[in-house]
């Protein structure tokens, strides 16, 4: 008998696990999959994600095979703007979410999945968890209502049933657990994005560039093995179009949101695999909890990758769920306190606020005249333009910088004029062209 089965050993999976285990108690987590492997992912993480990793002692290891930086380069229809997360941001949101702000750091890292899921297994497996991977969960044990065990496959074929206390849905975003438990989606977004990546050596460009032009964006960041990941996306409804030459319409998205990057990619770019990519971004909550269970990570909250969040926030249910449910296996309060306590911090109205932000920009409608105008407001105010930052990546509340007054304020301080800017000269015109789809 555990005190809990987690079932997914990816992100939020063997990061619960770990946690778990590392506060005493007798954990199983299961994964179909073997490690080292890839999965689709975009596979970056914020500071505050690197944080979760320095809390966890695990920051060494992955630094050790991972470049990592602290600013980062945004830029929108040629207004750039450069900055970092501030420290102290990311100390209030350690705060105000755990009660705690050690750890923090302020860089960021692209950790291939085959890299940091090994690491993140392997120290779930040295604080004591049992991990099995190449383990395909067949069945929910239910009981009375309550789920209190899987029963499942092992990788000698065997046929096994556990048991625990908690069975922990950390599946991803077609997660067993939810399909198995016939849990609804609501909130749904169905408009969102098309990504498509690959992996080049040949050239170095420093810290990220995220860009964005009219429907289109790109990013460059560097990676693991001497390599960068480069990376295109656009509005869903533009997918069908752009699977008609892959190739050919991610190196033409290259060209036309950022000519330089492009230009870099096919002059001195050597490309080190093939081109992956994902259609499957639609956003949508689930119930997080129930009888017997709890979801962690995608599996309860799926978004686009536009914001590349998905990582960070995997770290932030496990540190969440395991102080959760540890309380409640030692005895300190019900599992339904501990689950309303997880829910609460989970959904809570910056949380809806940052879901909406997401899904928003998965739209991938073109910029307004405002929303450019913010952005030259921004250039030369160094705190407003990380404090942007902090809230694309979910670190400040969006309601605090987006709220009236101080897009007021920013508008009134600006140091440029949009005249400086090639976008606004013809505004209207550019607007029209860029509902044309590029690639049809």
């Amino acid at each position: 008998m555990y005190d809990a089965i987690v079932i997914g050993a990816r992100c939020s999976g063997a990061s619960t696990a770990l946690l778990l285990a590392r506060q005493g108690h007798r954990v199983l987590v299961v994964d179909r999959a073997s490690f080292p492997s890839d999965v689709i992912s975009t596979h970056f993480l914020w500071p505050h994600g690197m944080s979760y990793l320095n809390r966890w002692g695990l920051l060494d290891e992955v630094l050790a095979v991972t470049p990592a930086h602290t600013t980062v380069e945004v830029v929108n229809d040629g207004i750039s703007l450069t900055g970092s997360v501030p420290v102290e941001l990311l100390r209030e949101y350690f705060r105000d979410l755990h009660g705690d702000d050690s750890g923090v750091v302020q860089s960021y890292a692209s950790v291939r999945r085959r890299v940091l899921d090994q690491i993140l297994v392997d120290a779930a497996a040295g604080a004591g968890a049992e991990v099995r991977t190449g383990f395909t969960v067949r069945e929910l044990v239910v009981e009375d209502g309550q789920v209190v065990g899987v029963r499942g496959r092992g990788a000698d074929g065997e046929q096994v049933e556990e048991r625990a206390r908690i069975v922990v849905g950390a599946d991803g975003r077609n997660s067993f657990v939810a399909r198995t438990l016939g849990l609804p989606k609501f909130d749904e977004r169905p408009r969102c994005t098309f990504a498509y990546w690959s992996y080049w050596s040949g050239f170095d460009l420093g810290p990220a560039q995220l860009h964005r032009r009219g429907r289109l964006a790109c990013a460059v960041v560097p990676t693991n093995f001497d390599q960068n990941m480069v990376l295109v996306w656009g509005p869903s409804e533009w997918s069908r179009e752009f699977r008609a030459d892959v190739p050919g319409n991610y190196q033409r998205t290259l060209d036309f949101v950022s000519p330089e990057l492009g230009e870099t990619v096919r002059a001195r770019g050597v490309r080190e695999e093939r081109i992956y990519g994902t259609l499957d971004q639609s956003a949508f909550l689930r119930p997080l909890h129930g009888p017997g269970w709890v979801l962690v990570g995608d599996a309860e909250s799926a978004k686009d990758q536009c914001t590349a969040i998905g990582m960070t926030h995997a770290f932030r249910d496990a540190e969440l769920v395991s102080a959760a449910l540890d309380r409640w296996l030692r005895g300190a309060v019900s599992i339904d306190e501990a689950m309303a306590a997880y829910e609460g911090r989970r959904r809570s109205q910056n949380a809806a606020a940052y879901h909406d932000y997401v899904c928003t920009l998965a739209e991938m409608r073109p910029y307004r005249h405002d929303e450019l105008q913010l952005f030259v407001a921004l250039r030369g105010n160094q705190q407003e333009t990380d404090r942007f930052i902090a809230t694309h990546a979910d670190v400040a509340p969006v309601s605090e910088f987006f709220q009236a007054s101080n897009l007021f304020l920013l508008n009134d301080a600006a140091k440029e004029s949009s005249a400086d800017h090639a976008v606004f000269a013809d505004f209207a015109g550019t607007s029209r062209s860029y509902q044309q789809n590029l690639f049809a």
